[in-house]
């Protein structure tokens, strides 16, 4: 598959079933049944399922799906599982997700429930998300997440070549999107808000916001490390928005320590011209992007490098720790608090060019 070209072949469709009724079945054997570079089309019509299983070579065009109520760990609506054998050369064109999370319960199990909207695990790569949206999801709009496949060692990423274009992720319970073990991941014009927290007039587990510690934690993004593996090497946000999530517009977290085996910095992340604010939590420092680790393992060496901010909208605070060679080019950061628009402690090599700030400063902290 070329270049993400459609191929030629006719495309595949059903009727869905009576409204309310789980088309998963159904939907799975003619899955199962395409040809590499088949497409199967849903010409618009709205498919109930619990957990739909595609696999490589294919495309994926022109559905809407509605998640059934279910109290099963992982059944998120589009799973792409590349845990046996990586998968590959998968497009998703104009597919839109409503994960009905007011009817999902048991989900503090795996994964917080693993009721996603569309589920990348294991190894994937040359994967195309274009046009599509994934809202209202009991865990994450997105979830790339390594899973059983981490290979130790950040010199080996799990998850290359993925483009995700013109995408919406919103009023998840959890993350608009999350994702670790990533190399040469590209988010273009997409959106991110309205995540982790409680839907109006919230009374079942889905539609309450996801809690750590009694307390809403949901991000636009959440790119977490789970040790050597899980890294970064390469990731672009371009033109992308992040609003009135429970906590952080964009957040990095990495509890795996600078000097362990096989790790390396976490690296190549750009942010262009997006647009994000410090969330809706009173109970933090309203960070709008943040990249950090625990205190206890932060050192001298960087966790990060290599991170560009350029034309940046943002209404929050900056937070970085461990982060080298940092540039902010552009752009206007309006912070809460007095004095300061963001906080680094154990960075190096951090410009600051043309920046509005209203006249608050960067404070830093060696």
């Amino acid at each position: 598959m070329a270049a993400f070209a459609l191929p030629a072949n006719a495309a595949v469709d059903r009727a869905p079933s009576p409204r309310g009724a789980d088309d998963t079945h159904a939907l799975q054997a003619v899955v199962d049944q395409l040809l590499p570079g088949a497409v199967l089309d849903g010409g618009g019509q709205e498919y109930v399922v619990t957990r739909l299983l595609l696999k490589s070579d294919m495309t994926l065009q022109n559905f809407r799906f509605r998640a059934k109520g279910t109290a099963t760990p992982l059944d998120s609506v589009l799973t792409i599982d590349g845990n046996a054998l990586t998968a590959r050369d998968i497009v998703i064109r104009n597919v839109h997700i409503d994960g009905n999370r007011a009817a999902q319960t048991n989900l503090l199990s795996e994964e917080d429930g693993g009721r996603d909207g569309i589920r990348i695990v294991g190894k994937a790569e040359r994967l195309l998300l274009a046009d599509c949206s994934a809202v209202n999801c009991a865990t994450d709009g997105l979830k790339i997440f390594s899973h059983r496949s981490l290979s130790r060692n950040d010199a080996d990423l799990n998850f290359r070549n993925i483009y995700v274009a013109n995408c919406r992720f919103l009023s998840n319970r959890r993350h608009g999107a999350s994702g670790d073990s990533l190399e040469n991941v590209h988010f273009f014009d997409c959106e991110f808000s309205g995540n982790g927290v409680d839907l109006p007039n919230a009374r079942s587990e889905g539609s309450r916001g996801a809690l750590d510690n009694r307390v809403i934690y949901g991000a636009g993004i959440d790119i977490e490390g789970y040790g050597a593996g899980s890294g970064v090497n390469g990731l672009y946000f371009t033109q992308c928005k992040a609003y009135r999530n429970a906590r952080f517009a964009f957040q990095f977290w990495e509890p795996t320590a600078a000097s362990a085996a096989g790790f390396l910095p976490r690296r190549n992340i750009v942010f262009e011209y997006c647009s994000i604010d410090g969330g809706l939590s009173p109970r933090h420092g309203h960070q709008a992007l943040e990249l950090s680790q625990p205190a206890g393992i932060r050192s001298a060496r960087p966790t990060y490098t290599d991170v560009s901010v350029i034309g940046l909208d943002c209404l929050g605070t900056v937070i970085l720790n461990c982060v080298h060679n940092v540039t902010f080019a552009g752009g206007r950061i309006r912070s809460p608090y007095s004095g300061f628009w963001g906080v680094a402690e154990r960075c190096r090599n951090v410009a600051i060019l043309g920046v509005e700030t209203e006249g608050k400063t960067f404070a830093t902290k060696s």
